[in-house]
């Protein structure tokens, strides 16, 4: 019975992280659907988006992988967790950075598409690090992680779209960048059987790379034109992330 329970709990963590790569391809079926997004959404919800990540990070990654380890440990991981995101920055173009006419647009969004699948496997470890964890702050983790990967979705697709890629396309390319969640969920779970150190480790490195990418990407772009509407955003992404803690 005990082995029965295990394994529907496995399953259960592996079809959240599913779910939770899955719906970036929402973002995409947002961006087709919507004939005009514009700039007070695209704010709100990329500032949405960062408040979740920056809040999930500070207020539950951070505090149980110290509460698993040590500083030092969280401090590697933290730093490990930036620094992957920071190579994967330094060597693909992004949205705030790029100064691109029509005939650009795809590639942005191929380009853009690659950078978010490899940040989506240390989301998925989370997902399944945090799951050995506690089952609650597996599900939490693959929630939080699901939301941001909406506001993803969009930043995948609206490049795409002002491309005039087949919308078909746009949505299996977007829903595919999300299928590195999964892929980490489970190498997450393995990880975490070895030790509790390693879960630590990279329940820090998920607050890295969660808080680079909302420096980097998020912040910027949801302040390039209605602040207001991207702080309002911020906010009440952190709300709901510490509702949630």
């Amino acid at each position: 019975m005990l082995r029965n329970n295990i394994g529907v709990i496995i399953i259960t963590i592996l079809l959240y992280g599913l779910i939770a790569g899955l719906v970036t391809g929402l973002g995409a079926v947002i961006s087709i659907s919507i004939k005009n997004i514009t700039n007070k959404i695209l704010s709100i919800s990329l500032g949405f988006a960062s408040g979740i990540m920056i809040g999930i990070s500070a207020l539950s990654l951070i505090p149980t992988s110290l509460d698993m380890s040590n500083s030092i440990i969280c401090i590697a991981g933290f730093a490990a967790g930036a620094l992957f995101l920071f190579l994967v920055d330094i060597s693909m173009p992004h949205i705030h950075k790029v100064e691109a006419d029509l005939s650009n647009y795809a590639k942005m969004g191929y380009f853009i598409a690659l950078g978010i699948t490899l940040h989506n496997l240390p989301e998925g470890i989370a997902i399944g690090a945090t799951s050995e964890v506690s089952y609650h702050m597996g599900i939490m983790t693959a929630l939080t992680i699901g939301l941001h990967n909406i506001a993803e979705g969009l930043c995948v697709a609206m490049p795409l779209c002002l491309a005039n890629v087949r919308k078909s396309r746009v949505v299996l390319i977007t829903t595919m960048t999300g299928m590195s969640t999964l892929l980490g969920t489970g190498l997450g779970m393995i990880l975490g059987l070895i030790s509790p150190l390693i879960i630590a480790f990279f329940l820090a490195f998920a607050a890295g790379a969660m808080i680079y990418i909302s420096s980097d990407e998020l912040i910027p772009k949801s302040h390039h034109s209605h602040s207001e509407y991207a702080n309002v955003g911020i906010m009440l992404g952190f709300i709901l992330a510490l509702i949630l803690s």
